[in-house]
């Protein structure tokens, strides 16, 4: 469908009248409408549909907003085709007749599918970002702050023997659908009863020896079936369903197998030969999703990353969201975190981040590539003398970089300089005391707990090294410690999307579409907050209403009052 980009109209009489009269002090939608327009434009869209054929049925302005309205009330596609029917705040908001009917809620479906296509899910955040700018509400080089959580892949959690009958049952329901009578002529009749329903619908065997016998069957099952497939006529087109890809990369994982003529093997991968988290593939309806742990914290999926703005004076609004693998550290994400802000000129001038993100070359790219003022805790030194608190760890060694000499506590200075790469691949320096020196010293134990061997230092590169110096320098300031008590904020941001939002959990399979959820569910989250800032509410400070004797009060009461 193509489209015809039309002069946005205005919210008609009769509707404004009935929403002045039902909504006399307004609302979200009444207000957002008041303050922003209609928010999107049809050019913002407008390569979203090919230039001719039959001209579109809804506006993209209007389903853009219909999205992202569907997010704030945490509606499905059909409640909020639905609600567009039926809430006049919602018909004016859209500018539309009381009498409209409405469209169909797949067009939301489509919609979606092709801002998907078209990598246009940063627009709606941008948008709506560009029209804070312009009021004024973000602060040009303010500070933010970053932090990230888990968000639940919409699957199921599957055991390694159901995910592998999940897998056969996925390709022969879609073989089933596309071609059903190629799959009645090989398939086998006792196929039937062990691919035909859900695994969760059928009673495992609890037995070892019985669970392995059954997971050698259904590998075996699933490369005769990917055999049938290859040897099918390629004008069925079905190598290219994308269940059999599945199948094909969870076969690899989870089996060996030998096809040398004389030594055919079927093998069911131990539990240690199975691949990382990073690759390994935990169900076969979303093969982007990764088991990952933090401390106490298990699950599947993914995980996201929001920056928000936190200046006096200005609404906290969320400026960026970033979608990982689970299994993605935070460790790597500050570069392109801050790359991401200097691509759509939202840099800010302090950048508060917790100590999962902060470690020497973000501090050093921050600084000399976008002059960002990186305030954390940077990762601290594993060292035995930092872990214990007595000793001399890498602090109590001065560098000379210039002569390419280390000298000790004591005096001495090191007698070996010799670059190289860490475990990470990083380039560091390797620097070695002399042997005997190190063993006559009388400081010995509070140096090294090495046997013989004198004392080693592995330090970065200088820059790298300076710049994580300074910071750990930085952290034990007064000053520090007042800055860094504003990062805590961003735990609310994220409490408020889990709470009001469904932050936590996909409605959706792949990575590319939990991100467009998630860019969606940050536009919401802005309109909500923005909304509420401009009628004075604090969010969170007051969850229920003061009594009267608090109302007495010469000053407002805080929730956070210490009673001493």
């Amino acid at each position: 469908m193509s489209l015809r980009p039309e002069p946005l109209p205005p919210i008609p009489e009769a509707t404004a009248a009935a929403v002045r009269a039902a909504f006399p002090k307004g609302n979200l939608y009444v207000d957002l409408r008041a303050e922003f327009g209609t928010l999107y434009n049809d050019q913002l869209f407008a390569a979203l549909s090919p230039p001719e054929g039959r001209p579109v049925e809804v506006a993209p302005w209007r389903l853009a907003l219909v999205l992202v309205m569907q997010y704030i009330d945490g509606l499905t596609a059909r409640q909020a085709a639905d609600a567009v029917r039926r809430c006049m705040d919602w018909k004016s908001a859209l500018s539309l007749d009381l009498m409209d009917p409405g469209f169909d809620f797949t067009l939301l479906h489509d919609f979606r599918y092709r801002v998907l296509t078209h990598e246009a899910g940063q627009r709606f955040l941008d948008a709506f970002l560009a029209a804070c700018k312009a009021r004024g509400w973000i602060k040009a080089r303010g500070t933010q702050r970053t932090d990230s959580t888990h968000v639940l892949a919409a699957i199921r959690t599957l055991h390694r023997l159901a995910c592998v009958l999940e897998a056969m049952r996925y390709a022969l329901n879609q073989l089933s659908a596309a071609h059903p009578a190629w799959v009645q002529q090989p398939v086998p009749l006792d196929w039937y009863p062990r691919y035909g329903l859900r695994s969760d619908h059928a009673r495992l065997p609890k037995e070892t020896s019985k669970r392995e016998a059954l997971a050698r069957q259904v590998g075996a099952d699933g490369y005769q079936l990917l055999a049938w497939v290859q040897t099918a006529d390629p004008s069925l087109g079905l190598g290219d369903l994308p269940a059999l890809e599945a199948l094909w990369q969870i076969w690899l994982q989870q089996y060996y197998r030998c096809t040398m003529p004389g030594f055919e093997a079927l093998r069911w991968r131990t539990g240690d030969a199975q691949p990382p988290a990073a690759v390994r593939i935990a169900s076969p309806y979303d093969l982007e999703a990764r088991y990952s742990s933090k401390r106490e914290t298990h699950w599947v999926g993914y995980k996201v990353h929001l920056t928000e703005t936190c200046d006096a004076d200005h609404p906290d609004l969320i400026t960026q969201v970033m979608t990982t693998p689970a299994t993605t550290q935070d460790s790597v994400m500050g570069p392109p975190i801050q790359q991401d802000f200097a691509d759509r000129d939202v840099l800010p001038g302090i950048h508060l981040l917790d100590s999962g993100y902060v470690d020497a070359d973000l501090l050093v790219t921050a600084q000399t590539q976008h002059q960002i003022d990186v305030i954390g805790p940077p990762f601290g030194s594993y060292s035995r003398q930092r872990r214990e608190g007595a000793g001399y760890d890498l602090q109590a060694f001065s560098i000379d970089w210039e002569t390419q000499q280390a000298r000790c506590p004591q005096g001495h200075t090191s007698v070996h300089w010799r670059p190289g790469h860490d475990v990470s691949g990083d380039p560091v320096i390797r620097i070695r005391f002399n042997g005997p020196t190190c063993r006559a010293c009388p400081a010995r134990r509070a140096c090294t707990s090495a046997k013989d061997a004198p004392r080693q230092l592995t330090v970065r590169l200088q820059a790298y090294h300076e710049a994580l110096q300074a910071a750990r320098q930085r952290q034990a300031t007064t000053e520090f410690k007042a800055q860094y008590t504003l990062r805590a904020g961003v735990e609310s941001s994220l409490s408020q999307g889990v709470r009001c939002f469904d932050l936590r959990r996909s409605r959706y399979l792949g990575l590319a579409r939990t991100h467009l959820q998630l860019l969606l569910t940050a536009t919401a989250m802005n309109v909500v907050r923005v909304i509420a800032w401009l009628w004075g509410k604090l969010l969170g400070e007051r969850r229920r209403q003061l009594g009267h004797f608090a109302q007495l009060a010469p000053h407002p009461l805080s929730r956070q009052t210490m009673l001493c």
